[in-house]
Formats: C-alpha cells, sequence, structure tokens
C-alpha cells in the first residue's frame, strides 16, 4: 500500500521521484547563500553568488515541471546580509522563477516581530550603528520584512472543481479580512517553539496554513523541494493534503519526526532514485 506522505532524500535540482505536473502546489523557504554550514555538499555549500543562482535555477526548473499546469509556486525569502554585502535574493528568485516559466502574481510581504531571526547576520540589529554614531551616513534601518513570492504556472480551470471539494475547502471570508485582506501579513509566533535558531529567517506554521488553504483543495499534493525541518510538510498533513519534501541532510530527520506528527504508517521516507 502506497504510503501518504513521502520525503526524500535526494538533491532538489534532480527530484526525479516526483512525476511530472502530480504536485498542486509548491511551498518552501530555500537556504541563502553562504547563511548555512551544510554536512553534505549542496547549495547551501556554494560560496559564489552567481554559481548558487545557476543552481537555484536548477530547482526552480524541476518545481515547474513537477507542478500541474494552473497552480502556484510559493517561495518564502528576504535580502540577505553577509561578509557586510547585501543580497537582494527576492528580486533575483523571481528572475530565476520566470525563467524557469511561472508568471508572475504577487509579493506578499509579512512583518515579523522586531529583535527575532538570527543574530550573527545582524539583520534585526542594523538600526543600532545609527544609536551608537547619531550622524549622517550611518543610518541602517533593521530588516524585519520577510517575500512571500507567489507565482503562477498557466491558467487553472476552475470547471475542473466539483461543488462538493468547493464545499469542502470553503473560506471563511471575516477570517479572510481579518487576516490577508492586503499582501502585507503581519505575523507573530512563539521564537521558543523553533527548534532550529541556525536558519537565517525564522518559518512561522502560519505561513505555509494560509498558503496551503489559500492555493490548494483537501487532498491535493504539496511539495518543499527544501523540507529542513519540516514545517511545510507538517502543516500541509494537518489540513488533509499530501506532503512530499526533498531533504539532502539527513540529520534533518528527527527533528521532522518529533514535530510532524504524522504516523509512521502514513510516512515513506526513501533515498532518491
Amino acid at each position: 500500500m502506497e504510503k501518504k506522505h513521502l520525503i526524500v532524500i535526494g538533491d532538489p535540482r534532480h527530484m526525479a521521484d516526483v512525476p511530472d505536473e502530480s504536485v498542486q502546489l509548491v511551498v518552501t523557504s530555500p537556504p541563502f547563500f553562504e547563511m548555512v554550514e551544510a554536512e553534505e555538499e549542496s547549495i547551501v555549500s556554494i560560496e559564489d553568488f552567481g554559481e548558487y543562482l545557476q543552481e537555484m535555477q536548477l530547482v526552480f526548473n524541476e518545481c515547474y515541471r513537477t507542478l500541474e499546469k494552473g497552480r502556484y509556486i510559493c517561495v518564502n525569502v528576504c535580502d540577505v546580509i553577509s561578509h557586510a554585502n547585501k543580497y537582494p535574493i527576492p528580486a533575483h528568485y523571481v528572475l530565476l522563477l520566470q525563467r524557469a516559466g511561472f508568471e508572475y502574481r504577487e509579493d506578499i510581504i509579512w512583518r515579523k516581530p522586531r529583535g527575532t531571526g538570527k543574530a550573527v547576520d545582524g539583520a534585526e540589529k542594523r538600526f543600532g550603528v545609527l544609536v551608537q554614531h547619531p550622524y549622517p551616513m550611518y543610518y541602517f534601518p533593521n530588516n524585519v520584512l520577510g517575500h512571500i513570492l507567489v507565482l503562477r504556472k498557466g491558467k487553472f480551470d476552475y470547471k475542473k472543481v466539483s461543488s462538493e471539494e468547493k464545499r469542502q475547502a470553503t473560506i471563511d471570508i471575516a477570517e479572510a479580512r481579518r487576516r490577508w485582506n492586503s499582501d502585507i501579513w503581519d505575523m507573530r509566533y512563539d521564537v521558543k517553539s523553533q527548534p532550529d535558531l541556525s536558519q537565517p529567517i525564522l518559518f512561522p506554521d502560519e505561513i505555509p496554513e494560509a498558503l496551503i488553504r489559500l492555493y490548494t483543495y483537501e487532498g491535493e499534493t504539496v511539495l518543499d523541494p527544501f523540507l529542513g525541518s519540516g514545517t511545510s510538510a507538517k502543516v500541509a498533513a494537518s489540513l488533509a493534503r499530501r506532503a512530499i519534501g526533498y531533504e539532502l541532510n539527513r540529520s534533518c530527520l528527527p527533528l521532522f519526526m518529533q514535530k510532524s506528527n504524522i504516523a509512521p504508517n502514513d510516512l515513506e521516507i526513501r533515498e532518491a532514485i
């Protein structure tokens, strides 16, 4: 019997375990350039920014191949500060995604609580320079905004969705007005519940929860090519969607198993083809 959810230990640049157009939504938070030390040779271990972008292009090409026509990819990303250089990653990602074939739809800004984030990159402490030196030319604002890039693969056929599927996935309008009525989302989370603070940007459950509810129906498949600790997969499973995740670093698995609450009988862990 086929397991409901699938975790592949493998490289997202070659997602051979995922058939063409078999996924209804991609939700991911990729590793950022020069921000994470990797146990295995992978995209995060690349030191040249141009090469990093070339390899990310391969991942987005695979996302396009596996995504069903008319469906969305949502990428959580922000500017990155590394070795005193600031990289406009969202702008580069949009170009890579368009090059893969996606149509640009939205740039949703999510506003993080001030003072959270990875301490070593200083993104949330930049204003302290002006505090210490209150003169012109010392201004560097704190980075408290994340981007959720939303792109689509062609046009969606609304006629193929049944009335029952629509009924089961009906979105509460009052909630939508309160949480998602604009392209700026305020999201707060319990930092103590974040198990891995080594990531350059925290990825609260509220982000994949919103995206999965807004862009999929029950029973559909959600892919995260950069599984990490498994936030997107965990939320997808909790919302009665099938989760597929790719992760090269096997050491992430215990953390995923701890937080996902997915029954072992419903989960297949597979080595990449």
